[in-house]
């Protein structure tokens, strides 16, 4: 059974490719792509996973940090879902937003997930895993996308 670590992994590349997209076509459909892919991804880590771990004496700081950019990543994507994609500032913040997602992945992946390794077992990742999919699951049904 996959954990946690495997699905946000899979999600963050995704996530990336969608950026990618995003930064070629320049289109509001492929940035609400974005954030469809996006949204349910912060929630659940931050209603599921992150609590898990601030728990933990050790990973406070970590954790706290991981908040603190799912802030920045949602502040960049709110300003985007008020943007003309035709205006000057359009590419340049959709660039903003894949440096401060790549970061965030970059964080994520190589401090956040092996720490957390090291405190969940594989049974709690597996549950998390399948509590995490619920969620995003009912989260995409109560919040469509346009």
């Amino acid at each position: 059974m996959e954990t946690i670590y495997d699905i946000l992994k899979a999600e963050h590349r995704q996530v990336s490719d969608l950026i990618q997209q995003a930064m070629r076509d320049g289109s509001k459909e492929t940035f609400y792509k974005v954030k469809a892919k996006t949204d349910p991804h912060l929630q659940g880590e931050e209603k599921l996973f992150y609590p898990l771990l601030k728990e933990k004496e050790d990973l406070g700081e970590l954790v706290n940090h991981a908040y603190e950019e799912h802030n920045e990543i949602k502040s960049i994507s709110s300003e985007l879902e008020n943007m003309d994609p035709g205006s000057s500032d359009w590419t340049s913040k959709i660039k903003e937003l894949d440096q401060t997602v790549s970061h965030h992945v970059d964080e994520e992946e190589n401090k956040v997930f092996p720490a957390a390794q090291k405190v969940l077992s594989e049974d709690k990742a597996q549950q998390i895993a399948q509590q995490y999919l619920d969620f995003e699951k009912s989260f995409k049904q109560q919040h469509p996308m346009p």
